[in-house]
């Protein structure tokens, strides 16, 4: 693996290096998709190996068609004879009928969109019989039925590619799609995935991105306002070196995390001044301009901030991580747009409790944002006890994801509070209310992981990287407790463990967890390497207990930040 530095040199903050990082990262993709689909890799993935390779050839196009003037004709010559193909019932490489759903609806958005912006690089070049056959696959995706999800927009962008090559089609088709993406508004800018789905990215690089382009491309503007809102809300979830708060499914797309900033610039809606906007786009595609993400042909791996298929959901292919690209729509503003010209503001320390979101946002003095989360899990998804359901995510300390085993090393409960009869098989949150936000912006949530447990855990946060949690725990059996800080890196820490206080440091991050109980063990566990997010090996600072039956309160405090450890300290 290497990194995109390594690979395609700095990153240039210019229209002109975003065009050319835009054709860096897709251009290995479509030249591997040009080899068929024989030549995908297998991965894991929960839908079949043809629509595997789709997403490979589609999804880099949400980027290319942005940046389209810095694209070769080579690059489009194979891209556009490549989708012929997959769209054709008689080639051996046809991706199947969209009208039995699936992941084919998902990249019809993409095929879509490319031809709405570039049909004389795709859609000119080809024969007619083959133009008849693309427009037949493309109108199917236009009627075909989907999830009732953030799905509902997928026909509409394979509407504006019919558009963009000259095909009618039913636009109240389209319209009965956008009327019911807004019955999944929650309220205060903030869109449920579907019917008792989670807020997430999903929100920003999803809804919010969609309705903005769906603007661009045809004004539209039913959604803008919307997107304006939560925009103004989502800067709170960007840390000051441009890391994006990991929490939620999908992880895997990573820097799609940023898309909603370029959107706004391709929509020419500025809901925070473009100096900021700008900051948090420019930021966040630095941050992971340096991360080994790549293979050796520089193609995006699946995983997030190294290579780790152990981290993603069941539905991520070695194809899907291209979504990332939707990050370069910002390419559709003029290269003398403010967002291109413009001063990056630097975001300062604030609390953003969001109730629609059912999370509290903190960035502090140092710029790193902790999350305060109140929603519940999603147990659908391939980890999403973790994703979902820890008490706290942060952009310095990522978070870890549980394996199989015994112990808190296999548990990895950091950001979390976990449970145990036996001290060897943990439970976190799962089943839980939807948490609940006071004027301080203190949030407190209650779960029950056994029908005679209740936990209710408050949490609240400070501008100084700490954060504090009070956990209420009533049981009817013993139970042993395991309450985690935020992980460092393996290699090169240095570690003061004290009756109740853990203190390490690694590689510039302090991280701290101090019992407030006064009846639990401090401890530094190495957990199974692999867990975690950011770092293949980790440690984490830990708080031990043991529970009678009873009533009993636990309180800690726990600190993240770019600080040297000084042994012997008070």
């Amino acid at each position: 693996m290497t990194s995109p530095l390594r690979t395609h040199g700095p990153l240039e903050q210019t229209y002109a290096g975003w065009q050319a990082a835009a054709l860096a990262i897709g251009r290995p993709a479509a030249e591997l998709a040009g080899e068929g689909p024989e030549a995908m890799p297998v991965t894991m993935s929960n839908h079949s190996h043809a629509e595997d390779w789709f997403e490979l050839l589609t999804r880099p196009l949400w980027g290319l068609a942005a940046a389209k003037d810095a694209v070769g004709d080579d690059v489009w010559g194979g891209l556009s004879e490549s989708l012929v193909r997959a769209l054709d019932p008689e080639d051996a490489w046809y991706i199947g009928d969209v009208r039995l759903g699936g992941q084919r609806c998902v990249e019809a958005a993409a095929v879509g969109w490319s031809l709405a912006l570039a049909p004389d690089k795709l859609w000119e070049p080809m024969e007619p019989k083959a133009k008849d056959k693309v427009a037949a696959w493309l109108s199917d995706a236009y009627a075909a039925d989907v999830c009732d999800t953030n799905w509902h927009y997928f026909p509409v962008f394979a509407g504006h590619g019919l558009d963009g090559i000259g095909v009618e089609r039913d636009r109240s088709v389209a319209t009965a799609h956008l009327e019911r993406m807004g019955e999944f508004l929650l309220g205060d800018a903030v869109f449920e995935d579907g019917p008792g789905g989670r807020v997430d990215y999903y929100n920003p690089f999803a809804f919010h991105t969609y309705a903005l382009l769906h603007y661009r491309l045809s004004g539209d503007d039913r959604y803008v306002e919307t997107a304006a809102a939560f925009a103004r809300r989502f800067r709170s979830w960007f840390a000051g070196d441009g890391a994006a708060v990991p929490y939620g499914r999908s992880l895997g797309y990573r820097f799609a995390q940023g898309s909603m900033w370029g959107a706004l610039a391709a929509a020419d809606v500025e809901a925070v001044p473009w100096a900021e906007a700008a900051g948090f786009a420019r930021r966040h595609l630095e941050w992971w301009w340096d991360k080994p993400i790549l293979d050796p042909e520089g193609r995006l791996t699946v995983g997030y901030a190294y290579p780790n298929h152990a981290l993603v959901e069941q539905y991520l292919t070695g194809g899907s991580p291209w979504w990332a690209t939707k990050i370069f729509a910002g390419l559709l503003a003029e290269p003398t747009h403010p967002f291109w010209t413009v001063e990056a503001a630097e975001p300062g320390p604030g609390i953003e409790p969001h109730r629609a979101a059912r999370a509290v946002h903190v960035r502090d003095q140092g710029g790193n944002v902790t999350r305060l989360n109140g929603q519940a899990w999603h147990p659908w998804a391939r980890g999403g006890q973790e994703t979902y359901g820890k008490l706290a995510y942060s952009t310095l300390g990522g978070f870890s994801h549980s394996v199989a085993g015994p112990g808190l090393e296999c548990a990895v409960p950091d950001g979390a509070l976990m449970l145990s009869e036996d001290g060897r098989h943990w439970r976190g949150r799962e089943d839980s209310e939807e948490g609940a936000i006071d004027d301080k912006g203190v949030l407190t949530v209650s779960w029950q992981p056994w029908e005679d447990v209740s936990v209710t855990t408050s949490l609240e946060a400070s501008l100084d990287g700490w954060h504090a949690r009070v956990h209420i725990i009533e049981t009817g059996r013993t139970l042993h407790t395991g309450e985690g800080g935020w992980c460092v890196p393996r290699d090169g820490h240095v570690a003061d463990v004290s009756e109740n206080k853990v203190v390490v440091t690694s590689q510039g991050i302090r991280s701290e967890i101090i019992d407030g109980s006064s009846n639990r063990e401090a401890a530094l566990i190495q957990p199974m390497p692999g867990t975690h997010l950011y770092w293949p090996s980790t440690w984490l600072p830990v708080l031990r207990g043991l529970l009678e039956p009873g009533r009993h309160v636990l309180k800690s405090l726990i600190y993240i930040g770019q600080e040297l450890l000084v042994i012997g300290r008070n």
